[in-house]
């Protein structure tokens, strides 16, 4: 086997692994929000504002925007939002273990450094996020 079949090889496995990262977390959301929407249904039947303003409403922007953030199937859509994606995370943690296990720094360092970039982002994350303009592009 090449060196060049190898890192294809590699990168099929790292896609297929990444991609049974995205499934479980999508399945994981799904178990919790099934109950909540129940939860919700119940707590809006008196509501007589605007549906916007429903439990349930804001059940689907929150279940619309962790979609773009397992971004399960790759939409362009999600990178196009400035959403951090599990892909991302998953990025941002290969390369920093690389670095460190180059370096033969893989220690406390290399926990805390994977720790700092997620964090880094979130926080930048946090300042472009825009729930209500999910619900308008829906």
């Amino acid at each position: 086997m090449t060196e060049e079949e190898k890192t294809e090889t590699v990168d099929k496995v790292r896609e297929l692994l990444l991609f049974q990262l995205k499934l479980f977390a999508d399945a994981g959301r799904d178990l919790l929000l099934s109950p909540v929407a129940v939860v919700c249904f119940i707590l809006d039947l008196g509501h007589k504002g605007k549906k916007e303003d429903t439990y349930f409403e804001k059940l689907m922007a929150f279940g619309r925007r962790t979609d773009h953030h397992i971004n399960l199937f790759k939409h362009r859509r999600s990178y196009k939002k400035g959403m951090m994606t599990v892909d991302d995370a998953a990025k941002m943690v290969e390369e920093t273990l690389v670095h460190e296990i180059k370096t033969g720094e893989l220690t406390e360092k290399g926990y805390q450094a994977v720790k700092d970039a997620i964090s880094k982002r979130f926080a930048n994350n946090g300042t472009n996020a825009n729930p209500d303009q999910d619900n308008k592009s829906q």
